[in-house]
């Protein structure tokens, strides 16, 4: 049986198009097999992710249960020799609710103060109270990393409280669980809070 001449153009490019599929898919299956060996190459690769589920809230409650007042200003912590230089000045700022000066007079403090716990806490309360709620999220959470320090269970309240406000419902009640597991001042609030949370979502 003879091929007309007319015919044998469609069947080069259906040859073609075969030909480039088995190729596809010889590639696709190396690099499925590749990609048990090492994890992380090719569009394959990597571990499986597990996500937990979103929690979300009313709207008019992420407002209602991040809100807070300035926690008061307390020297207790204050090494006695001495606070460093502009603390005191940037707290008398703080106890008149001027938190955006306080913010920028604590900055400082704290830059140059690395060791100085106080002025990192009272930097992240001014920094939300005074509507910068990212840099102030950052200095909670760096507070909370930076080990067992006095500040350690309000940073980690406030930080749920800021969190909430970003819609973080999940990390916020992980802070707020670890601050009950403290037992410490703010452990009734923190349950408190947690109830409240459950019983939103």
């Amino acid at each position: 049986m003879q091929i007309k001449p007319e015919n044998r153009f469609w069947i080069y490019i259906y040859g073609f198009a075969a030909f480039i599929l088995l190729v596809a898919a010889g590639v696709f299956g190396w690099l499925v097999w590749t990609s048990k060996d090492e994890p992380g190459v090719g569009r394959v690769a990597g571990p499986h992710i597990t996500t937990r589920a979103t929690i979300t809230l009313p709207d008019e409650d992420y407002e209602l249960l991040s809100r807070f007042s300035a926690p008061p200003y307390s020297a207790k912590h204050v090494a006695q020799s001495g606070p460093p230089k502009g603390f005191q000045n940037a707290m008398a700022l703080y106890e008149k609710q001027d938190f955006a000066a306080a913010a920028s007079a604590l900055g400082p403090v704290a830059d140059g103060n690395p060791a100085f716990v106080p002025a990192k806490f009272y930097l992240g309360i001014s920094l939300l109270l005074s509507g910068n709620r990212i840099a102030g999220i950052q200095e909670l959470r760096a507070l909370t990393e930076a080990g067992d320090t006095p500040y350690l269970e309000r940073a980690r309240f406030y930080l749920a409280k800021s969190l909430i406000a970003e819609h973080d419902v999940r990390r916020a009640q992980e802070q707020l669980e670890q601050v009950v597991a403290q037992h410490g001042d703010l452990e009734k609030e923190a349950a408190t809070l947690l109830d409240k949370i459950r019983s939103s979502s």
